[in-house]
């Protein structure tokens, strides 16, 4: 329930604070005072796209703060809590603060429960707040689409399950025909791709390279090319190491035989002698090691040329399949298991097109169940649709629901759902959206709400209605004002109305007021007492609210419309 809006600049608003109430709340007020901006108000507030041209002339910003109390349960609080915002709790009742602003340049801000939110979080939040009808949502309850949503929320539970089973199966059911499809490419493609593969398999196997190869033949190639130098700084090395007057192994040796006569004398010497020893042990192994190799070392220019020639033809193999040496390898490990899997592609394709199916048997099945619930609450929406025509002047109407099996299955089923109303007796069914004038398609959206309102059990739910009333008067106009305050026993209905007959039946009435200032914005939106609201209905009435007639008038309508 929307308890408290603020409205600060905006249109011909400068400052306005209006409290709502319990029930059907009408809003009324003469032309150009300001009705319609506190409608864009609440559409401000539930994230809906607002021009910066309805920022008042002459103010940086529009700005909207509302208070909304909603049952603790709804998942209204939840989405406030998960996106940053505070809930006030008062017993079982949760408080929810939303605010927006619209700067006349530069980029909205939202909030709720006093921390910054994107707008899409606003719709989704307005989504379990407030529903809207105007007379662009007559234009949208012509479309299937529309009709369809309108039936399978009355259907409750049971067609929300339908639903989702069908709906799982659905998804099952493309993501199967997605993989056939994908398959049936990668088959046209198969020929190609398996010359490919041959021809990988033919190259690579007449060259055979292994890992780690091309370092391994860079460093025998290195080696064999310097191999002069190489030879020159291992003798040297041996030399300076093993010669018998001054290589360092003798000397080595000499420092031992020096210090060994001093041990006993200083355990740190000892220690001394000790190290020298093991140098002198590897010293002497890299010695051996160096004229180990000496003796192997010899110039081969036949082994050279061999290993110049597959350095080449490893390098040409990468050139011609464009990949490096570890990714060819890689390739040709993988490439008998690809040729095996598409030799004979005709049974995997076999095994998708059964499971496609068996998907679509099921599918069809779910969509037949889901059919005959639609049918089935079908007929018991237009039963009660028509009933509640009755009681807003068009007893004679009969509204229908045809549900019948689409040729294919969609997203959404396999029906299509279409509106049909027999405006008089004996005239035939034909489609809402051929046969329906301005003032049936709003009694037909009040009657669907009203019927569809008995089954809504979250506590704290706004209807807006936009001038539903338009183009209607008389009794008519006093059966939609019934119609809207037994809505209004349910759930909080705001109606932004020019009629009286409508007005009269609010438990509150809410009038917008031109009112002089210095900066010419109207600031005077107020709740109405008994004496004002009177004179407010005769001036709807007649247009003049101190004409005596008038007012006995609106005395005699808010007399008899509270006695029914």
């Amino acid at each position: 329930m929307i308890e408290e809006l603020q409205i600060k600049d905006l249109g011909v608003i400068e400052q306005a604070h209006v409290h709502f109430g319990p029930g059907l709340n009408a809003l009324t007020g003469e032309t150009g005072a300001g009705k319609t901006m506190a409608l864009t108000s609440l559409m401000m507030l539930m994230g809906n796209k607002i021009d910066s041209a309805k920022v008042r002339v002459g103010a940086q910003a529009a700005v909207v703060d509302g208070t909304f109390v909603v049952d603790g349960s709804s998942p209204a609080v939840n989405i406030v809590q998960n996106a940053g915002g505070n809930v006030d709790f008062d017993g079982d009742q949760a408080i929810i603060y939303i605010s927006r602003h619209l700067p006349a340049s530069g980029r909205t801000k939202a909030y709720v429960g006093g921390h910054p939110v994107p707008l899409a979080v606003l719709k989704e939040l307005s989504e379990h707040l407030v529903t809207v009808h105007g007379q662009t949502d007559q234009l949208r309850l012509k479309a299937p689409k529309a009709q369809r949503d309108a039936l399978d929320e009355f259907g409750g539970n049971d067609i929300a399950e339908a639903i989702g089973q069908y709906r799982n199966s659905w998804d099952k059911y493309q993501a199967l025909l997605a993989e056939r499809e994908d398959f049936r490419s990668q088959v046209a493609q198969a020929g190609t791709e398996r010359l490919a593969l041959e021809a990988l398999i033919t190259r690579v196997d007449a060259i055979q390279p292994r890992v780690g190869e091309e370092d391994e033949l860079k460093a025998q190639a290195i080696l064999l090319e310097n191999i002069e130098d190489v030879r020159h700084a291992m003798t040297e090395s041996v030399n300076a190491l093993d010669s018998e007057d001054n290589g360092a192994l003798y000397q080595l040796d000499q420092a031992v035989n020096y210090l060994e006569k001093i041990a006993n004398s200083d355990p740190e010497i000892a220690d001394m002698v000790v190290t020298l020893r093991e140098l002198n042990s590897r010293a002497s192994d890299i010695s051996n090691e160096l004229g180990r190799r000496l003796s192997l070392l010899d110039a081969d220019p036949e082994k050279l040329n061999a290993i110049h020639e597959r350095r080449a033809q490893l390098k040409t193999l990468q050139q011609d399949l464009g990949m490096g040496l570890a990714e060819i390898i890689d390739r040709r490990a993988h490439a008998d298991e690809r040729l095996a899997e598409i030799a004979n592609p005709q049974q995997v394709l076999e095994d998708i097109t059964l499971a496609v199916e068996q998907e679509y048997e099921r599918l069809t099945s779910y969509g037949e169940q889901l059919h005959r619930l639609r049918v089935k609450y079908g007929q018991k929406l237009g039963k009660q649709v028509s009933v509640e025509l009755a009681k807003l002047a068009m007893k004679d109407a009969t509204f229908s629901v045809s549900v019948t099996l689409a040729k294919e299955p969609g997203m959404h089923g396999m029906d299509q759902v279409e509106f049909q109303l027999a405006p008089h007796r004996g005239s035939p069914l034909f489609p809402l959206g051929q046969t329906a004038s301005g003032g049936e398609m709003s009694r037909v959206m009040l009657a669907l709400e009203v019927v569809l309102a008995q089954d809504i059990a979250v506590r704290g739910h706004t209807f807006i209605f936009d001038e539903v009333d338009a183009g209607i008067g008389g009794k008519t106009a006093l059966s939609i004002g019934e119609r809207l305050a037994i809505l209004g026993r349910k759930c909080q209905v705001i109606a932004v109305t020019h009629l009286a007959q409508v007005a009269a039946y609010a438990t509150r009435h809410i009038t917008v007021q031109k009112s002089s200032s210095q900066s010419g914005g109207i600031t005077d939106v107020s709740v109405l007492d008994q004496a004002q609201r009177t004179g407010e209905l005769a001036r709807m009435l007649s247009g003049h609210e101190e004409s005596e007639a008038a007012l006995a008038h609106a005395a005699e309508l808010l007399r008899s419309v509270h006695m029914s």
